[in-house]
C-alpha cells in the first residue's frame, strides 16, 4: 500500500531554501571554465605546435607536441562538458522554478504513535519503522542519510518526489525529536535474509508490536 500526498502552501523556511538553491544553480549556469580559457588554450596549441615543428627530432619535440595536443583537447571536450552542465542547469533551474511557481507542495502529513530504528548493518542504510494505527505501519529507508538532524518525530510531511529530488529532503517536521525504539542492526540484517521486506515508503498491514518482535526474534 503505497502513502497519499496531498498539495499545501509552501512554508516560509522552505521558499527561503529553494530561493537559495536557485542563486546557487545560477551561479552554476555560468560554469568555472570561460570562453576566454579555451581562447588561451587554442593560442598556446598554436604556438606549442609551431614550437614542435621548428625543433629537430628529440625529447623536447616530444613534450612540446604533447603539451599542444592537450591544449587542443582541452578545448574539444572542455566546450562538450561546459555544454552539458549548462543544459543541466537550465533543466534544473526550469523544474526549480515551475515549483516556485505554482507555490504548493505535494506532502503526505503523518501523525504517528510510536517509532522505531533499525540502523544500518552494511550498506543498507537505516531503516524507520512507523506506526501509523492499529495493524498499519509505514516503512522509511534513509537511503541519503539526511534525516537524523531533526529526526525521527511523531508528526511530520513526506515530500513529493519532484521536491525531495531537486532539494535532498525528504522529510518536513511538525513536532520536536522523539527517541526511537530501538531494533539491533544484526537483527534488522538477518531479518533481511528471512524475509522480504518492505520497500521505502511502503504501508504495510501488520501490528507494530508484532512487526518489533518479528525483527527481535532474529537477532
Amino acid at each position: 500500500m503505497d502513502i497519499v500526498y496531498t498539495n499545501r502552501n509552501f512554508y516560509p523556511d522552505e521558499i527561503r531554501v529553494l530561493k537559495t538553491l536557485k542563486k546557487q544553480k545560477e551561479k552554476e549556469r555560468g560554469g568555472r571554465v570561460k570562453l576566454y580559457h579555451f581562447f588561451i588554450a587554442g593560442l598556446l596549441g598554436a604556438g606549442l605546435t609551431y614550437i614542435t615543428a621548428m625543433l629537430p627530432d628529440s625529447i623536447w619535440t616530444f613534450i612540446f607536441g604533447t603539451l599542444a595536443v592537450l591544449s587542443f583537447a582541452f578545448i574539444v571536450f572542455g566546450s562538450y562538458e561546459m555544454y552539458k552542465s549548462k543544459k543541466r542547469c537550465r533543466a534544473f533551474l526550469y523544474q526549480l522554478n515551475s515549483i516556485i511557481d505554482k507555490a504548493e507542495v505535494s506532502v503526505c502529513r503523518i501523525n504517528a504513535k510510536r517509532i522505531a530504528i533499525a540502523p544500518e548493518y552494511e550498506d543498507e542504510s537505516d531503516l524507520y519503522i512507523i506506526e501509523l494505527g492499529e495493524n498499519e505501519v509505514l516503512h522509511l529507508w534513509d537511503a541519503q542519510y539526511n534525516l537524523k538532524k531533526k529526526f525521527p518525530c511523531l508528526d511530520f510531511d513526506i515530500y513529493g518526489e519532484e521536491f525531495s529530488m531537486l532539494t535532498g529532503r525528504q522529510i518536513y517536521p511538525l513536532s520536536g525529536k522523539v527517541e526511537p525504539l530501538q531494533i539491533s542492526s544484526r537483527a534488522k540484517w538477518n531479518f533481511m535474509k528471512e524475509h522480504e521486506i518492505a520497500e521505502h515508503l511502503e504501508i504495510e498491514k501488520v501490528s507494530f508490536d508484532a512487526l518489533l518482535e518479528k525483527y527481535t526474534s532474529c537477532a
